[in-house]
């Protein structure tokens, strides 16, 4: 594969271990690069930045573009072998834009090259391939399908770490948002946002679920001052009140346990704050999977059917509407629907949006005709007649 890439780009492409030592190589050494090593005084070597760099790509999640101390770019990529860094393959050298005077120059300020060498580095510069920044995208990009396609550890390493940046960006805008808003000098935790986190499994929206988690990671995090035993402990109360949420709306008891006895292991077990929040983040999905099962085709267009009603109970929608979305018989979807969930699809739909009302009820200070309203119900005394069924309250009586 790397010969093919090699043949194709013209890029020069090596398979490096974990100490920068090559083990595979396409392409000649340039002059350049050989020259630069002669007169390196900031004590930074190819192999050490080319380790470094593959390093930034696992993190980074995914082929990372990055200049080296010789002012030259590559493509790296990391190869994951049990859970860690084997090392990584590495394209390059290559420029973005024709070399100059200016570029040696700022090679001189840090290493102090004589002015024979600095002629011999202009000189050998023209031999460098000079690629439209346009083009290194795509070629990152074929990297990324490439490497991809032969290493499926490094796949999921990477997606997982993907994941963990993606993440810690949600939670630190979070914190950055509470500070703004004075939660902090007012130590005020925010149960609504907990609260909604319930609805949200238990209407098996996953989406949302997660973005309200990241919030309440968020407020931990900035509340609790990165004290690794106190965001255990409270990470630990949201695995307790989301395992009973998942068990009162129907799931297996046993199944959601056991699950929760190993998350809550795991938690314990870690000791990076940031790897802490990802696995329980990892596993809300888990929590609303075992709501609706998806060990077969039936099951599948159940939970799929869920999600939707989970997405558009605020709208008129009804048991043909939802068939016709996921292409199945209207009644074929109707006797899934209590075979799977044990109540009927109209039941299934009142029971998510009195949840969302009474939350709505219990946060905020709407009007109970705009509450209604906005949960899918024209009719403010059929909504309170069905709110009253589900709750044993009227939802004034309920506020």
């Amino acid at each position: 594969m790397l010969g093919a890439f090699h043949a194709i780009t013209r890029l020069n492409i090596a398979l490096i271990d974990e100490n920068g030592r090559e083990l595979l190589q396409f392409g000649e050494k340039f002059p350049y690069c050989s020259e630069f090593a002669r007169h390196n005084k900031a004590g930074r070597s190819c192999a050490q930045e080319h380790v470094r760099a593959g390093e930034m790509a696992r993190d980074f999640g995914g082929a990372y573009i990055f200049c080296c101390h010789s002012g030259m770019n590559h493509v790296v990529y990391p190869v994951m072998i049990k859970g860690k860094q084997f090392g990584s393959v590495v394209a390059g050298p290559f420029l973005m834009d024709d070399p100059d005077a200016a570029m040696i120059t700022e090679l001189n300020k840090e290493n102090r090259i004589p002015t024979e060498g600095m002629v011999r580095l202009m000189e050998y510069s023209a031999g460098i391939p000079v690629l439209d920044p346009e083009l290194v995208t795509q070629i990152s990009a074929l990297f990324n399908y490439l490497m991809r396609s032969i290493l499926v550890e490094s796949r999921q390493v990477i997606a997982t770490n993907k994941g963990k940046i993606l993440q810690q960006s949600r939670i630190n805008e979070s914190i950055q948002l509470y500070k703004n808003s004075g939660f902090r000098e007012a130590k005020m935790y925010p149960v609504e946002l907990e609260n909604e986190l319930i609805s949200c499994i238990k209407v098996n929206n996953t989406g949302r679920a997660r973005e309200i988690l990241n919030e309440l990671l968020g407020h931990i995090l900035l509340y609790e001052g990165h004290d690794t035993d106190r965001i255990k402990i409270r990470i630990i109360e949201l695995c307790s009140l989301l395992s009973r949420a998942s068990i009162n709306r129907g799931a297996d008891a046993n199944m959601v346990l056991d699950m929760n006895q190993r998350l809550i292991t795991s938690l314990a077990a870690s000791q990076n704050i940031y790897d802490i929040c990802y696995t329980f983040q990892d596993n809300i999905e888990i929590f609303t999977d075992n709501l609706f099962l998806t060990t077969d085709r039936s099951s599948k267009i159940v939970k799929n059917a869920a999600e939707y009603i989970s997405q558009h109970f605020s709208e008129d929608i009804s048991l043909a509407s939802v068939a016709e979305n996921l292409h199945v018989n209207t009644s074929y979807l109707s006797t899934l629907f209590r075979q799977v969930t044990g109540m009927t699809f109209k039941e299934h739909l009142n029971r998510v949006r009195i949840e969302e009302a009474a939350r709505l009820l219990s946060n905020t200070d709407y009007p109970v005709m705009q509450i209604a309203i906005a949960c899918g119900y024209k009719d403010q005394s059929y909504f309170t007649k069905v709110f009253k069924k589900q709750t044993g309250l009227t939802p004034k009586q309920y506020r």
